[in-house]
């Protein structure tokens, strides 16, 4: 399970960003639950059975696959970016400008930009916790999200929301949703349909969709409750934490955030500009994608000298589908390496789809 209160904060502060065009910053306001939705979009699919995920998620045991979310993830997402924003323009139905503007403002758009999933930066902190600490790779990542999530809200927030009824209403994602059957609104569904087949060529059905968004309200629910609060309370006091996760030799979070504060208004007026000229011909989308550059999500390199950003020095990992013929024609079969090092090691992790090599000096 990902750490969704990041995501849906993250969502929340478009409407709040300097440097947003007003009419996107004013629909993020006017309909919050449609901008969580669309934060939280590329994660629903993890939102199945939420018994047997928290589980595992309790066992320490790794994250399951789930090929929805990959796809997303990870197969051409910058087509998918520029398919979720043409379906938010042009699905038919009785949804408002300002409704589907608040989709693509709180969308992973813009959120790919930011600290959401672990992506480049947190693939730092979670591979030294795995190195130094033992156990599977995909458990840190979800620890990594989890106290990313915890710090960030502390200390820009104020309060972790983790264990409050807020937290519970947070995950309410749809207007016509309902906690005991599998029911979204039909304009809604059909945006979903049109979002993944324009960039994959199917979709989920209906039915197993909406029933991702109740359970994503069902895990609302749980992390809601009062022994969450005293969970996070407890996390809070452990000195441990923060610099294994959040902010140490090799990683720091602060530093990567400003960097995508700069990036999501770039990429929120980029979005906004697609979106309301109306054109969503393949030159049209080929141009969208070229602007947007989603490849290279919050890079610090982009807007800081490396001299400046301890990070931007030490790590440059490169996505797996290296080559953008490669990622324009799905082709998913190449390698990415990974380098960083600590006071103690220097590691380099080799992946190819599917399998990963590390060693360590």
């Amino acid at each position: 399970m990902p750490a969704p209160q990041l995501h849906l904060t993250f969502g929340m502060l478009v409407k709040d960003q300097p440097g947003i065009h007003p009419a996107m910053r004013r629909a993020c306001a006017l309909e919050p639950v449609y901008v969580r939705l669309g934060a939280i979009f590329h994660d629903l699919p993890y939102y199945g059975n939420m018994l047997a995920e928290a589980l595992r998620y309790g066992l320490r045991s790794p994250a399951l696959d789930e090929p929805w979310a990959y796809r997303m993830h990870s197969v051409r997402p910058e087509r998918f970016v520029a398919s979720f924003v043409q379906a938010a323009a042009t699905t038919p139905g009785p949804l408002t400008r300002d409704e589907r503007l608040a989709l693509v403002g709180g969308s992973a758009l813009a959120l790919r930009a930011r600290p959401d999933r672990c992506t480049r930066w947190s693939t730092i902190a979670r591979v030294v916790t795995t190195a130094e600490h033992g156990g599977h790779e995909s458990v840190h990542h979800r620890l990594t999200e989890k106290y990313h999530a915890l710090f960030f809200h502390l200390d820009r927030m104020g309060n972790d929301p983790i264990g409050t009824a807020a937290f519970r209403q947070y995950t309410q994602v749809v207007k016509d949703g309902s906690w005991t059957h599998a029911r979204v609104e039909a304009p809604i569904v059909q945006f979903m349909r049109d979002a993944y087949r324009g960039a994959y060529g199917d979709a989920p059905n209906g039915e197993t969709w909406a029933g991702w968004v109740r359970s994503f309200r069902h895990f609302g629910a749980l992390v809601s409750m009062p022994i969450a609060k005293r969970n996070s309370d407890m996390k809070q006091r452990d000195p441990a934490l923060r610099p294994r996760y959040f902010e140490n030799d090799v990683f720091r979070f602060w530093d990567f955030y400003a960097c995508s504060e700069r990036r999501v208004a770039e990429l929120c007026n980029l979005a906004y500009a697609y979106f309301d000229a109306g054109d969503f011909s393949t030159a049209a989308a080929d141009a969208f994608v070229r602007a947007a550059r989603i490849d290279d999500l919050a890079e610090p390199g982009l807007h800081y000298p490396p001299s400046s950003s301890p990070c931007s020095r030490r790590y440059r990992g490169s996505r797996i589908d290296n080559a953008p013929e490669e990622r324009e024609r799905g082709i998913t079969i190449a390698v990415s390496h990974v380098e960083y090092e600590t006071a103690k090691r220097t590691t380099r992790t080799s992946i190819v789809r599917g399998t990963r090599t590390t060693s360590r000096t």
